[in-house]
């Protein structure tokens, strides 16, 4: 049976989509980083990013790291959603 796991919220837009164009691969505290979660937390959503990877036929260069479009896929995250919703909160100097 698959385990479920519920996506937290990122802690940080900005980090996010800085994370999705900077780093090719994640590690485990890379994802802690942007969750805020932990490292218990991190390795599972880990493991649904890895059978994203899988799917899209990634191929696997370091076990001990994750492919960062998979991922963001995985955990349902959109980029340009997320780039317009940062561009938005700049506009009205939210942030």
């Amino acid at each position: 049976m698959e385990k479920r796991v519920k996506i937290p919220m990122v802690a940080d837009l900005k980090s996010a989509i800085s994370m999705y164009y900077e780093k090719i691969e994640l590690t485990t505290k890379d994802i802690r980083e942007l969750f805020g979660c932990s490292k218990s937390k991190a390795l599972d959503l880990k493991t649904i990013a890895r059978q994203r990877e899988f799917e899209d036929g990634v191929k696997v260069w370091d076990a001990s790291r994750i492919n960062t479009q998979s991922a963001f896929k995985a955990w349902g995250f959109d980029i340009e959603d997320l780039e317009s919703r940062y561009s938005k909160l700049r506009k009205l100097k939210v942030i």
